[in-house]
């Protein structure tokens, strides 16, 4: 059983993770119009803070109770993590990008 004190804790800082959740949505926005500018222009490096930014989600989302919006991180990870050294299919992670971003918002208007 969790002391009140923890309980505090555990909230304050599940608070600060959904106040976060802008930035992230922003930064990964960002990065996913990097992308497709990049694959448009025949540019086969995917954008790296894409992946620091979704990798990071997709471990610390689940702990703060935020399964779906993990899952959809994780789904992107795997997807940067196989195609690494190539551009992919850019619809497949544009697809996969917008069901992320869907996640995010959800998270952020029932938490608003």
């Amino acid at each position: 059983m969790l002391s009140e004190n923890a309980k505090k804790l555990i909230a304050e800082r599940r608070r600060a993770y959904i106040e976060s959740m802008p930035a992230k949505r922003k930064a990964i926005q960002q990065c996913m119009d990097q992308v497709k500018t990049a694959v448009q222009q025949g540019e086969t490096n995917l954008c790296e803070k894409l992946f620091q930014h979704v990798h990071r989600l997709a471990g610390s989302a689940g702990s703060y109770g935020f399964d779906r919006l993990g899952q959809a991180a994780s789904s992107v990870d795997r997807y940067l993590i196989a195609n690494s050294h190539r551009a992919g299919d850019p619809k497949d992670l544009t697809a996969k990008l917008q069901k992320l971003l869907t996640e995010i918002d959800n998270v952020i208007q029932k938490n608003a």
